[in-house]
């Protein structure tokens, strides 16, 4: 009997093992097709047909813009005619950031998308993990830096935000870098809108109602918005075509 147990005991163990290992493997493979290891953080989504006279300069979350929310947004801009120039942030923020490189990736990402512009508006867009960084980074933005911009849109950005992004998660679990509503609140300088899930527990959005300058928007279910990817861009769409232009002098 001992020597059964023993065997049984070592069949799963061998089971267990190759399990983890695969699991290990599905990851990285996850992790290598979604741009984490990539060096360049930019992927471009030209406007297609009817070109509109906007940019959107847009983060991406902390899977990039091959997976989520942040590529389903950019490829239907660029359907709609409107330019996107996509980031993705986990190429950014794999490693842990500190407050001021922070606020200094957003604006060296910021300049490149002012000196791209041309005559068009500039539209700051952040999925998730890019919204939380996106508004961190505005809170200090260089005044000469936000005259251009025409307006800003966060979808889905959360109560807290990590200066290092991690798809699993587990980064998130410790003691955040920043309390979103104290940043988010002292960008009254452009309009914004910012989406959420009725059902998200943690939620920058409601944080941010009594704010003139934002508008909320809530959508039904959770950070993932019930999956209605239509929905999301219509009103995604709505807030990058009613950014106001911004003044000649600009």
């Amino acid at each position: 009997m001992a020597d059964l147990l023993a065997r049984l005991r070592s069949r799963w163990l061998h089971i267990l093992g190759t399990l983890l290992v695969l699991l290990a493997v599905a990851a990285a493979i996850l992790l290598y097709s979604g741009s984490y290891f990539d060096k360049d953080p930019f992927t471009r989504f030209p406007a297609k047909g009817k070109v509109r006279p906007t940019l959107v300069l847009s983060l991406s979350g902390d899977m990039g813009l091959r997976y989520g929310m942040g590529g389903v947004i950019a490829r239907a801009l660029s359907e709609d005619g409107i330019e996107v120039l996509g980031v993705n942030s986990p190429v950014l923020f794999r490693k842990r950031r500190t407050a001021a490189q922070v606020d200094a990736v957003i604006a060296d990402l910021i300049r490149r998308a002012e000196a791209e512009r041309g005559e068009r508006k500039l539209v700051l867009l952040g999925q998730s993990y890019g919204s939380d960084m996106l508004q961190t980074g505005l809170a200090h933005l260089p005044a000469d830096l936000r005259a251009p911009i025409s307006a800003v849109v966060l979808v889905v950005p959360g109560e807290t935000a990590f200066f290092r992004s991690d798809p699993s998660g587990l980064a998130y679990m410790g003691k955040p870098d920043n309390l979103g509503v104290t940043t988010a609140r002292q960008i009254d300088w452009v309009p914004m809108t910012c989406i959420y899930g009725v059902r998200e527990p943690d939620s920058l959005c409601p944080l941010l109602k009594p704010q003139a300058n934002v508008r909320v928007v809530a959508l039904p279910g959770g950070h993932y918005l019930d999956h209605d990817d239509a929905a999301l861009v219509a009103h995604v769409e709505t807030a990058v075509r009613h950014a106001p232009s911004p003044s000649p002098a600009d």
